[in-house]
């Protein structure tokens, strides 16, 4: 299956803001015509035709040096010289490139959920029907520029911009056939250069079905208001159903909002395992200002840790880049995270006055050892269970760094609250480690 991706386009709107081709509007650490791309190999597409016009050569050069590494994409470029006609012009113009196979057509400016065309792939080829994707006129950023449908029952009627009676969008995603061509040829000769000339073609001729998406996120980025709505909609969305109760109503919420947008705007090659190197360096220095007596910022520092350690995944997903081997580097720095901050608490409590309350040196050890040995068992035991068992526990790491924060930023009332905090993590942790011990059992059992 091929992909036919149009990037001919001035852009008008939206490129004199920022002084780029269209298909090179950054969007949260990838371009948009990257972004495409990458969405579109999530879903098995590696073959790909791009319909270039307007600064042809600029996003070529680009879109070459992106891919150079991606052996196993495909790109070919068809140049549209046409590009101030109708977008119509630059699918004829692909007509060769793909061969006289169904493909899926789309536009570069087009920001969309994979699972659209997951969805789009699962439903369209036993049609026989070039297939529109469709969105209700409700979930639609900018409704007065979108291109609207009447759809009877599940056949359309009409399509275009300036419909007054309408109930459907079209999302600019389609599943076509060769039949395309046809309409194209039809329409361009009647001097009517865009898509939608020969979708109504197919319309009339019954050759097109329609796909409702049932709400899943789509923008077409034409402004810059509708690139602010699109950063926000996907940054809303990189939260995980994994996610603890701090991770969704604190550390997201800050990530999301302040942290991950400032990282991809200050150093655009970012890559999540760099993030994970420095939400460790984070952790190694709230260790550090224990150890140094700086209890306060030492919590803070470690909640610091906690929300750049969602950072990383979050970077992961916006860049498309998670790999199984980024997963491990994170989890492995985390346990070493876990640990020093754990023993910066422990040599802080050995050399801290109590002021009023007396700590025997083995209470403090005995209750900071089972509070790292707890921790470190708690993600071991998660892991043998996913490996073992096929069985995932929910995490809650965010939960405990929170504590520990907590226990440092209240030493300000007194440094008895650091010790608290390691009873709590001792307490939790060994419980939830013989919690899922029982519960593994009981699976293996099943």
């Amino acid at each position: 299956m091929k992909a036919v991706i149009l990037a001919a386009g001035k852009g008008e709107r939206l490129s004199a803001a920022i002084s780029a081709p269209k298909p090179l509007t950054p969007l949260l650490g990838l371009t948009v015509i990257e972004r495409a791309i990458l969405s579109l190999k999530e879903c098995g597409i590696t073959d790909f035709v791009i319909a270039v016009g307007y600064r042809s050569e600029e996003v070529k050069r680009y879109v070459e040096s992106r891919f150079q590494t991606h052996a196993d994409v495909n790109i070919k470029f068809v140049r549209n010289e046409e590009f101030d006609e109708g977008n119509g012009l630059s699918v004829w113009k692909a007509r060769e490139a793909v061969d006289n196979e169904d493909f899926i057509l789309l536009m570069c400016d087009h920001v969309f959920e994979p699972g659209i065309v997951k969805q789009l792939l699962s439903y369209a080829p036993g049609t026989g029907k070039c297939i529109l994707c469709v969105d209700r006129p409700e979930n639609v950023f900018d409704l007065a520029d979108a291109t609207k449908l009447l759809v009877v029952g599940e056949r359309p009627k009409r399509i275009g911009k300036g419909l007054k009676e309408y109930n459907a969008i079209d999302c600019g995603i389609f599943y076509c056939t060769p039949a395309i061509f046809n309409a194209l040829s039809a329409a361009i000769a009647s001097g009517d250069t865009a898509l939608t000339g020969a979708v109504q073609r197919l319309i009339q001729s019954d050759e097109l079905g329609v796909l409702d998406i049932h709400g899943r996120f789509w923008c077409d980025i034409d402004t810059p208001a509708s690139l602010r709505y699109a950063e926000k909609r996907i940054l809303s969305s990189l939260g995980k159903p994994a996610d603890g109760v701090i991770s969704r109503h604190i550390n997201r919420k800050v990530s999301t909002r302040i942290f991950t947008p400032l990282i991809l705007k200050l150093y655009k090659g970012v890559t999540p395992t760099q993030v994970s190197l420095l939400s460790f360096a984070v952790a190694a220095l709230s260790a550090i200002l224990f150890f140094l007596s700086h209890p306060i910022a030492g919590g803070i520092f470690i909640q610091l840790s906690s929300i750049l350690d969602g950072c990383d995944g979050e970077i992961a997903r916006l860049k498309k880049m998670s790999t199984s081997i980024g997963g491990f580097t994170d989890a492995v720095l985390d346990r070493y995270a876990d640990a020093i901050i754990l023993l910066g608490m422990f040599y802080y409590l050995m050399v801290t006055k109590m002021f009023g309350f007396y700590l025997a040196p083995l209470t403090i050890i005995f209750t900071s050892t089972l509070a790292i040995i707890g921790s470190l068992m708690v993600s071991y035991t998660a892991a043998r269970a996913i490996a073992d068992l096929n069985y995932r526990h929910k995490g809650n790491r965010d939960l405990r760094l929170f504590i520990l924060f907590m226990g440092g930023v209240l030493s300000y009332i007194h440094p008895i609250s650091v010790f608290f905090s390691l009873f709590i993590i001792a307490l939790m942790t060994n419980m939830t480690v013989m919690w899922r011990t029982a519960i593994s059992w009981k699976k293996f059992r099943e």
